[in-house]
């Protein structure tokens, strides 16, 4: 499967510039002959706290411009989306392909440091982070829920070969950002793609740093600190070999397969 991550700079508030460039970016990865395509979180709106649940409503006129887009390839990014119930709203994950949302995850893990509990209502852990893709499955997790390894695990356990995980995270943090992202893809023993944003986001600035990773930890390709789409195939009969030559993520699941 060729795959592709965009990285780019995503503006608090300023829907326009970032639903632009980010469509720019994955018609570039589409060129690129990309397959399935990962967005940073919130790529639309950022985190403009005060104006979340305005800026909900710009999202469903931009899912519709990305499934124009979506022909024989799997977009994927996360949106705020509004909650009617309260005067929260969702920080949704979408894998769109074929004109259609085939996939929805609603992230469970807030960052409370920065009062997105205030903000967001929460998705559950009990809720499905696997779809299936041309007979692969996918796992999703987003952001701050890379410092909980139970949703990498829960992914792994129900059958994930590759996993995907957007993010807006700060440079402060970088270590723990390079750190985490291969120490995931080791535990798990799955390819991982990773898409940040990069430059300065409301009061952040951005770690950058996309990459995708294999399941020996290694990184077979990134972006650092600019703004790009980058695409290649990714080898999947590569996990079985892993898994076989390391069984320990077998292992684990005989020991601890009802968890999940």
């Amino acid at each position: 499967m060729r795959v592709g991550i965009i990285q780019m700079m995503v503006e608090a508030g300023n829907v326009k510039s970032n639903t632009d460039r980010g469509l720019s970016l994955i018609k570039k990865a589409k060129q690129q002959k990309a397959e399935l395509i990962l967005l940073p979180e919130v790529w639309t709106t950022g985190f403009a706290f005060k104006k979340l649940k305005e800026l909900s409503k710009t999202t469903p006129e931009i899912i519709e411009e990305v499934k124009k887009l979506s022909a024989n390839t799997c977009i994927c990014g996360t949106y705020i989306v509004d909650n009617p119930n309260d005067d929260k709203v969702y920080n949704i994950f979408y894998a769109i392909k074929d004109g259609q949302v085939i996939f929805e995850y609603k992230k469970t893990m807030l960052f409370g440091l920065t009062g997105e509990d205030k903000y967001f209502t929460s998705g559950s852990f009990k809720q499905k982070n696997t779809f299936n893709l041309d007979g692969i499955t996918i796992g999703v997790s987003i952001c701050y829920e890379l410092r909980f390894p139970e949703f990498f695990r829960k992914s792994a356990f129900n059958g994930a070969y590759i996993h995907l995980h957007p993010a807006i995270w700060p440079k402060s943090r970088l270590n723990h950002w390079q750190t985490l992202t291969q120490a995931r893809a080791i535990e798990n023993q799955f390819f991982l793609l990773t898409s940040n944003g990069v430059g300065i986001s409301g009061k952040w600035e951005l770690a950058g740093h996309s990459a995708i990773i294999n399941g020996w930890g290694e990184i077979m390709g990134g972006l650092f600190e600019k703004e790009d789409a980058f695409t290649l195939s990714l080898p999947m009969n590569e996990i079985d070999t892993i898994r076989n030559q390391l069984t320990s993520l077998k292992d684990s699941l005989k020991q601890f397969k009802g968890m999940f």
